[in-house]
């Protein structure tokens, strides 16, 4: 089994079992007379997730499990090896000519889907689209303009030196759209996410929110190495922990890529299923929006980080399959700093700061959530907070409720997570950034400029020493104003039928399913 980041596999064996017929196609666990899996290169894999996708268009989300879908359907101008280094992907080739200059040279012969050739002009119109993104715009707001040189070569110019260029092409909103197909779509009023069309591993063939994504096999697929070893992949949302898990055990699903912690150790006990463990870059938090009082007030902010106590969150939440963390970032992530200021658990301490904030008597907010796992987690806060004479209400709804309401700064808190990537600004200035409040990532709605400084110095600095201390920096203002309570650090968790081989797992939650596939 290949591995990304700090991968570690406590058991060999792997969970999911058999699966119903595919549409369309014939189900991995659909068993042959002398009860075996099908191992024919053609087998169906369905996949169990958490939440559901929120969009297949790949500028319009920056969610993990949209990215399953668009990372499968689409391909990027490079992406990030097992080994986290950056290799081409559509580019065979790039050249710094200066700090802002980079020229590229596409990999010949590459087609859409759809059979049209790939070429210079469908990079530029991707990378311009994607700059006009509220969703991913940010990951290449270094780009000034793309220059077309020919079919294969372009000149990507820069507005600033950055050295986080290549680390933001490989993320999934860096993915290569047909021009000519996109455009077409768009002129007759039709959406990309309802007809997504790319150069990946595998091609669309229908979805249904809230029910699931069926991709199969691209044949024309240009990396003959990484092609897909299975006929297609089924992607089905099932928020409920122990829903998913029962369908695992059924059988109608062959791979659970988010394991209910609660059922970790049934799963470790079932000899037909396995379960893969790793260390994840994924940090679990309590957002306040800094925009909104009480929470614009970082007397009131540090107040509730004193008064959670995150061992209980990491108990009810994931049963304690992880570990409580005080970094902005997870322990598994790239450039954590550890210069966080440690809130330790002193209720007190949290009256004290009510009081001096002028909420001797407590307030009544509202914290916005979705999935089973953090609705927990905020139960325990919810009885943590109710000790320091603060109620707090919860409001459950779907995934993409959540992200519109949370985008648009609806909420006066929220129960959010973050996964890290390859690149650290990809996760600072998303969070932390002033222009990314709401959409782009930061819920927290925290405006500061002299982060927003830090922040970019860090993307232009050639002093490695000088970006580590802006990391350093920017980790220490951040917790100082407590804009979350950051509680903690899943254990990642994949579980999978004991004879399905061939998963890629990554610590970023962007593992590759192309090499699934039942062993004979």
């Amino acid at each position: 089994m290949k591995k990304t980041g700090k991968i570690v596999l406590a058991c060999l064996l792997a969970a999911a079992m058999l699966s119903a017929t595919a549409c369309g196609g014939r189900s991995s666990s659909t068993k042959s007379s002398s009860g075996t899996h099908d191992t024919s290169a053609d087998a169906i894999i369905k996949a169990g997730m958490s939440a559901d996708i929120s969009s297949l268009d790949p500028h319009d989300h920056n969610d993990v499990p949209s990215s399953y879908a668009t990372r499968h359907i689409y391909s990027n101008l490079v992406r990030v090896n097992e080994e986290n280094e950056v290799v081409g992907d559509l580019a065979e080739s790039w050249e710094y000519v200066d700090d802002t200059t980079v020229k590229f040279k596409l990999k010949e012969g590459v087609q859409f889907s759809d059979g049209t050739p790939l070429t210079s002009e469908d990079v530029k119109f991707s990378l311009e689209r994607q700059k006009e993104s509220a969703k991913v715009g940010h990951l290449v707001s270094m780009i000034d303009n793309v220059e077309v040189v020919d079919d294969l070569n372009f000149i990507i110019h820069m507005n600033q030196p950055s050295n986080t260029l290549l680390t933001s092409l490989a993320h999934s909103g860096g993915a290569i759209l047909c021009k000519s197909y996109t455009e077409k779509l768009e002129a007759e009023g039709k959406k990309i996410a309802d007809a997504p069309m790319g150069s990946g591993p595998y091609t669309f063939v229908s979805w249904q929110a809230g029910s699931q994504l069926e991709l199969k096999r691209n044949d024309n697929y240009f990396d003959k190495e990484r092609a897909a070893k299975n006929g297609g992949i089924i992607l089905k949302p099932i928020t409920e922990e122990t829903s998913r898990t029962i369908a695992l055990e059924n059988g109608e699903l062959d791979l659970l890529l988010n394991v209910g912690t609660n059922d970790a150790q049934k799963i470790r006990d079932n000899e037909n299923l396995a379960l893969d463990e790793y260390q994840s870059s994924q940090v679990e938090m309590f957002v306040m929006n800094t925009q909104k009082a009480p929470f614009d007030n970082p007397l009131v902010r540090q107040a509730m980080n004193y008064a959670i106590n995150k061992d209980d969150a990491l108990i009810v939440a994931v049963n304690g399959e992880g570990e409580v963390v005080d970094t902005y970032l997870a322990p598994g992530a790239i450039g954590v700093q550890d210069t966080a200021v440690k809130y330790e658990y002193n209720p007190e301490k949290a009256k004290e700061l009510l009081a001096e904030a002028g909420y001797a008597n407590g307030f009544t907010f509202t914290t916005f959530l979705s999935g089973d796992k953090r609705a927990r987690a905020a139960t325990a806060i919810q009885a943590n907070l109710q000790q320091i004479g603060v109620t707090m209400k919860i409001e459950q709804m779907e995934s993409s409720t959540f992200y519109e309401r949370t985008g648009n700064g609806e909420h006066d808190a929220c129960m959010a997570g973050w996964v890290a990537n390859a690149e650290p600004d990809n996760t600072y200035r998303p969070l932390f950034y002033s222009t990314n409040a709401g959409a782009g990532g930061n819920r927290a709605m925290y405006k500061n400029p002299e982060v927003d400084a830090l922040i970019d110095d860090a993307v232009t600095n050639r002093d490695a020493a000088q970006v580590e201390e802006d990391y350093k920096e920017i980790q220490r203002i951040v917790s100082e104003d407590a804009i979350w309570t950051p509680l903690y650090s899943e254990k990642g968790l994949i579980a999978r039928n004991k004879d399905l081989a061939g998963l890629e797992i990554s610590s970023f939650n962007m593992h590759v399913l192309t090499g699934l596939h039942y062993e004979q």
